[in-house]
């Protein structure tokens, strides 16, 4: 058998919610686009795969044995996830029977957001239990209040359910980090931290503070942090073939880990699979593909309890909606959406007050400049009460004169 055509096509497929469009357009991270990738064998079998974001080539993919590149990182992802897929059904055996022995029937999952005000916060995590999910992994950001997500969330789960919140590194050192973790452990749904700095800049600082803070501390993986036992678990993420090689370094270290792996419902599909295979994959895997209206899957994946079960039919074991493929399908030229809402002008103001009416107030005219103001030491975080306001262009005056002082000075 060999591979007879490969495509990669662009979709451009909408947010399922207005309050999830509006973050993630504002934010600097995944938008409308996802690839799609197809590989169709001389025998007439179809493999699918898809990745959001940067995208692989495929033509020399064709001619291949999809058998021989399956477990080749260096073809990408998407197209990595359509070959086992095909070899699967060829070969009418599941994909986790390609990757290794399964070891669980079903695999943790996790719901997702980038930040957003504490109301948003709350309805994203109904719709996850309404959708079966008992885990939140939260985008923890500086121009908000933490503290108050987290209890404002916590008045609509329940007890079990658990918030798993991501700093990306911005509380910057051990000694912030303390201050702001030690209060978010008093918080019964508070279920571990991710990256509350990146701690393979301070290894010792990172083990101090994981014996003064209760709840668990996860880092993307990386060797220095597994040798120091600097950490309690890994985010690891990429190819089956280093996925797994990075698995068994944790496994041999007692350490949990998490999937991460972000793209529609083929990418959630094959996180389930992967990690039925390794035994130490026992975090809730992050795939953010229910962010999107629509998966590109005829029925979709069901989470129930906060675990989806593995497929046991050939390949990935899931139907792709031919449909909704053409529905969503654009010239790779054609712009996001996310793109178009960020050519436009607007003014990101922080502020928190500091007693009576005062309040301290900082501008910007997109998140990225504010990030490096940030990191700079130009501008203080987490302070409590500090919100996060959106003023977009209205074509006055007075937004055109304060828009293009900001830009003159670099903000």
């Amino acid at each position: 058998m060999k591979i007879a055509r490969a495509e990669r096509l662009a979709l451009n497929i909408p947010f399922y919610a207005e309050r999830v469009t509006r973050a993630m357009q504002r934010a600097s991270t995944h938008d409308e686009r996802v690839y799609l990738y197809r590989l169709t064998s001389d025998t007439g079998l179809v493999g699918y795969g898809d990745c959001q974001g940067g995208r692989s080539e495929v033509g020399h993919l064709v001619g291949k044995n999809p058998f021989r590149i399956i477990h080749d990182d260096s073809i990408g992802f998407g197209p990595q996830v359509a070959a086992l897929d095909l070899a699967g059904k060829a070969a009418g055996a599941p994909v986790h029977a390609l990757l290794g022995t399964r070891l669980r029937a079903s695999s943790p999952m996790s719901w997702w957001d980038i930040d957003m005000p504490p109301a948003d916060w709350a309805a994203e995590a109904r719709e996850s239990i309404k959708r079966g999910y008992t885990c939140f992994k939260m985008k923890a950001r500086p121009w908000r209040d933490i503290i108050d997500q987290v209890r404002t969330v916590g008045k609509v789960v329940t007890p079990d359910y658990k918030f798993d919140v991501d700093f990306n590194g911005f509380l910057l050192n051990p000694a912030k980090a303390e201050l702001i973790l030690s209060q978010l452990d008093e918080h019964p749904n508070v279920g571990m931290y991710e990256s509350p700095y990146y701690l393979g800049q301070d290894i010792t600082g990172a083990r101090i503070l994981r014996e003064r803070v209760r709840k668990p501390i996860v880092e993307h993986f990386n060797e220095p942090c597994l040798h120091a036992h600097s950490c309690d678990g890994f985010v690891i993420g990429g190819g089956a073939t280093e996925v797994r090689r990075q698995a068994a370094l944790a496994a041999a270290f007692n350490r949990t880990f998490w999937l991460q792996m972000v793209g529609a419902g083929l990418t959630a599909a094959f996180a389930v699979h992967l990690g039925s295979v390794l035994s130490h994959a026992h975090l809730p895997y992050i795939t953010c593909h229910e962010l999107w209206k629509h998966d590109l899957l005829t029925r979709r994946i069901e989470i129930r309890n906060g675990y989806a079960a593995v497929p046991d039919a050939p390949g990935l074991g899931v139907e792709v909606d031919e449909k909704a493929i053409e529905k969503y399908r654009v010239d790779e030229i054609e712009p996001t959406p996310t793109t178009l809402y960020k050519a436009r002008k607007r003014i990101l103001r922080i502020g928190w007050p500091v007693g009576g009416k005062q309040r301290r107030v900082w501008e910007f005219t997109n998140e990225r400049a504010y990030q490096q103001t940030f990191y700079q030491g130009g501008i203080p975080g987490f302070e409590r009460g500090v919100e996060l306001e959106i003023i977009e262009e209205d074509k006055s005056p007075a937004f055109r004169k304060a828009h293009q002082k900001l830009v003159e000075q670099g903000l």
